[in-house]
């Protein structure tokens, strides 16, 4: 609820994942940092450094990216919204492509 509401002047955006690095370690939790490469909504090419969200996965090196970026261009973070990287339906589609493969395998 509050990511919403902090982000509801956001613009959405496209970026393209550059390089990532670990960006901290607390009690046995990794947190990823990703260097994200945009353009911004004044049209300018920018590239951030992006900290991931818990809930997000399929992030990667090379990947393409929904982003919020702020009306001024100077801070963007993953829309965690998105189904392409919103942790549940990332989980869902996986979970079906399993269930998929495997029917497939038995012949049915």
């Amino acid at each position: 609820m509050f990511f919403r509401f902090f982000h509801r002047n956001w613009v959405k955006a496209t970026g393209h994942v550059l390089d990532s690095r670990v960006h901290s370690v607390r009690d046995s939790n990794v947190r990823w940092a990703y260097v994200v490469q945009f353009t911004g909504p004044n049209g300018q090419d920018t590239k951030l450094e992006i900290l991931e969200d818990v809930h997000t996965l399929g992030v990667a090196v090379s990947a393409t990216v929904p982003l919020l970026v702020s009306p001024d261009g100077r801070k963007a973070v993953f829309d965690r919204n998105d189904p392409q990287i919103n942790a549940v339906e990332v989980v869902k589609r996986n979970t079906k492509a399993d269930e998929e493969r495997f029917r497939r395998q038995l012949g049915d």
